[in-house]
């Protein structure tokens, strides 16, 4: 009797411990996604956001009316968003996945099933020669050539592997170009909102290179005269 209970009781720790490791294992993607998810406040003042409505319809007596409200979205002083039908709304101190859930709930009176998407805009200056340069709001989710592609494109005297970055006046990023090719988004190679993006000129052979090798010229033939005077002097 003894020997049966304990075979029983060894049976139940085993299945527990069973239950135990497919519950880990179950649960265990989704607190990571959690953990990738929960970045806290991605939003500051002067930045933007795109808000999309995805599959929305307007509830009406009628039944639902298709209706589009998404687009960009300025981030005042305050930390406030003007949302339709909404107005003024704080998104400060929010990440893009717990807003978007916010925001679902708040449109719910308005909309059957409103369904939200965020993507949070970095501010970006972007500097040199290029056909469009100046500031422009992006998702930080984009490539280096997106952002090259809203300032119009590298002139032809551009020197693309002249690009640094700059924050508060430091260079943070030496040789933005390398950079890029070890990840794929601004976001991947550590640009952040409010740095400028700078390149310079190509290095043409100009009229400054050529008078400088004038000069040099110059002063070898002097040098090599007063050689041979020193010679002519010596005999």
């Amino acid at each position: 009797m003894l020997i049966l209970k304990k075979k029983c009781l060894t049976k139940v720790v085993v299945i527990t411990f069973l239950i135990m490791l497919v519950l880990q294992h179950v649960g265990a993607p989704h607190v990571f996604s959690q953990t990738n998810l929960n970045k806290k406040n991605e939003f500051f003042p002067g930045d933007a956001m795109r808000v999309s409505f995805i599959d929305i319809y307007k509830r009406t007596d009628r039944g639902g009316a298709s209706l589009d409200i998404g687009g960009d979205y300025t981030i005042d002083g305050r930390g406030y968003i003007m949302l339709p039908l909404v107005g003024q709304f704080k998104v400060i101190g929010y990440d893009r996945y717990t807003l978007a859930e916010k925001l679902a709930e708040i449109y719910k009176p308005y909309f059957t099933e409103p369904y939200v998407a965020i993507t949070p805009l970095i501010r970006l200056t972007i500097m040199g020669p290029f056909f469009r340069p100046g500031s422009y709001r992006i998702s930080s989710e984009s490539s280096l050539w997106e952002l090259i592609e809203r300032a119009g494109g590298p002139q032809v005297n551009c020197d693309l592997n002249s690009i640094k970055v700059v924050r508060n006046d430091e260079i943070v990023i030496e040789n933005l170009l390398a950079s890029f090719e070890k990840g794929y988004s601004l976001e991947d190679i550590g640009v952040k909102t409010g740095d400028q993006i700078i390149a310079r000129n190509k290095r043409d052979f100009g009229f400054r290179q050529v008078m400088e090798y004038v000069r040099f010229g110059m002063s070898l033939a002097s040098l090599y005269l007063l050689i041979l005077r020193w010679e002519k002097y010596k005999n």
